[in-house]
């Protein structure tokens, strides 16, 4: 059985939803929306059709990029505007999940895990009505 960016989504939204989470369902709740948002961005360039840009020798090459950053790239050079604030976005999202998966000595609080969530439900929507006419 397969699953689809949705169903992160969904895991999230119960973490969010559940009265007695604790941190630690804060730091998955992010993790897992930030998750939703990676398949999903990775499954819109594809249909897209966003290539990852032409780059000035002296940048670093994207080859040696994650995956991560490599689907991020894509919408962040783009030349509209709109696609690359969404990119910048996404960075930032992945941030936030840096954060609540390896720096587990800062706190997460349920306000923050709530904020990072429906950022995240916006970047999809935004992500769902990009038009393959780029």
């Amino acid at each position: 059985m397969s699953v689809s960016f949705e169903d992160f989504l969904i895991s999230a939204k119960e973490l969010l939803d559940n009265p007695s989470s604790t941190e630690i369902d804060f730091r998955n709740l992010i993790s897992r929306s930030y998750y939703a948002l990676f398949h999903l961005s990775k499954q819109q360039a594809t249909t897209l059709n966003l290539p990852i840009p032409e780059i000035p020798s002296k940048e670093k090459q994207y080859s040696n990029l994650g995956s991560h950053e490599k689907i991020f790239i894509k919408f962040e050079k783009h030349s509209d505007v709109t696609v690359k604030a969404l990119g910048r976005m996404m960075y930032q999202c992945k941030g936030w999940r840096r954060r609540a998966d390896y720096e587990i000595s800062e706190s997460i609080t349920k306000y923050q895990a709530q904020q990072h969530f429906f950022a995240i439900e916006g970047l999809i929507e935004k992500l769902k009505q990009l038009k393959t006419n780029l």
